[in-house]
């Protein structure tokens, strides 16, 4: 029954993780503040996972998510993640990709 495929209820959020945090999924152990709202965690297996985080008005403009996502595009290999309270995550896992995305962001005025 479990592999039984319906049209009821949402895709199962393990579909729509980055390719870092599903291998590592559960082995995540430690992470640091870098500076502020860039997060670095570490995995047994050694793999890192940076997270930005920005804050974001409560609602936005089709034309401020589209950029956002460009964004991650650029970046993150098109992940993101929105928070409970309307920010945005980005998750980096190349190291290289981290100061150019703070640049960016920080063109955008994004704190």
């Amino acid at each position: 029954m479990a592999e039984r495929i319906t049209d009821i209820g949402p895709p199962h959020y393990s579909k729509f993780l980055p390719p870092v945090i599903k291998d590592n999924y559960g082995k995540w152990i430690s992470h640091e503040i870098v500076e502020p709202g860039v997060l670095k965690h570490v995995s047994e297996s050694g793999a890192e996972l940076y997270s930005v985080r920005i804050g974001s008005p409560r609602i936005v403009t089709t034309l401020f998510a589209r950029d956002l996502c460009d964004i991650a595009d650029k970046y993150c290999g098109g992940h993101l993640r929105f928070t409970s309270r309307h920010n945005c995550g980005f998750l980096v896992s190349d190291k290289s990709k981290l100061e150019p995305l703070k640049a960016e962001l920080k063109k955008y005025g994004l704190p």
